[in-house]
């Protein structure tokens, strides 16, 4: 039976392993998935709160 490595970072995979990258290199590939998530919600949230602005002519006031 051949060693199965990871593609990514070379460390041996178990006997079995059925995903082709190790667990600490998935785990880094989640994060980086969820942290650009976060940047996009920001993102958006920054341009919706341009938007009302725009849209209502600034006219909007939370102090009242």
């Amino acid at each position: 039976m051949e060693n199965k490595v990871c593609k990514k970072c070379q460390k041996p995979l178990p006997e079995g392993y059925k995903h082709k990258k190790c667990e600490s290199c998935r785990n880094a590939q989640v994060q980086g998935v969820k942290n650009g998530l976060k940047a996009t919600a920001g993102v958006a949230g920054v341009v919706a709160s341009f938007a009302v602005v725009i849209v209502t002519k600034g006219k909007v006031n939370p102090k009242k």
